[in-house]
């Protein structure tokens, strides 16, 4: 038995990327929790100009379910955002079921977008389809394989992260930006934040204990 890591491309609501977009502001899913029954709670990173940042976090403010935007200290160019929100479709769909997402459809630039978890079950990913056909979300099942344990992080990845940790880049509000730690550790921004999502993945990965349960 092993776990299963799912692909499905969804078209689901992206108001959070519109008002980015709008503005010209970069805008990046950086973590996510329940907040209560019905909401969620979204920690973003708005990159770009400080003037459009500004308009886009009032926008964001502005914009349907929206509760609460709290914004963080950050850079001129990058401006760590909490937004409170009424719970996402692809949210509720996931809520009662055993999923770990590795790639959220909310930091998607457009739709539709790939959306990839890890499930346990099988009927925690047929409760997932289910629950997307309930909440009028579109989904193609595009890859469904055994999630393999990846081996240790790389000594690059590793230096990388005990510096991001050092730094305090993983605390809200974060202590330094992605571009001020790409500068630090001599790597691209764009770069950088594939490094730290896919260490990210990998201690997720080997963290997981529990079995696939076929049904």
């Amino acid at each position: 038995m092993t776990l299963r890591q799912i692909t499905l491309r969804v078209k689901t609501e992206s108001r959070l990327q519109d008002a980015a977009k709008a503005n010209g502001v970069k805008l990046s899913v950086v973590d996510c929790k329940p907040f209560n029954k019905t909401g969620m709670s979204l920690l973003l990173e708005l990159g770009g100009e400080p003037q459009s940042i500004h308009a886009a976090i009032a926008e964001i403010r502005r914009t349907e379910g929206v509760r609460q935007a709290i914004e963080g200290e950050g850079e001129e160019d990058s401006v760590p955002l909490l937004v409170v929100l009424s719970r996402p479709a692809i949210c509720a769909a996931s809520n009662d079921a055993a999923v770990i997402c590795l790639k959220c459809p909310l930091d998607a630039e457009s739709q539709p977008a790939l959306w990839k978890f890890v499930v346990r079950k099988t009927s925690d990913f047929k409760q997932v389809l289910s629950k997307l056909e309930k909440e009028g979300v579109e989904a193609k099942t595009e890859d469904i394989t055994p999630l393999e344990r990846k081996p240790a992080l790389t000594d690059r990845q590793r230096e990388i992260m005990a510096k991001a940790v050092a730094h305090g880049y993983f605390e809200f509000p974060r202590k330094i930006t992605l571009t001020a730690l790409s500068e630090l550790v001599g790597v691209q921004p764009s770069t950088l934040d594939e490094i730290l999502r896919g260490a990210e993945r990998r201690i997720v990965t080997n963290a997981v204990g529990f079995p696939f349960q076929e049904e």
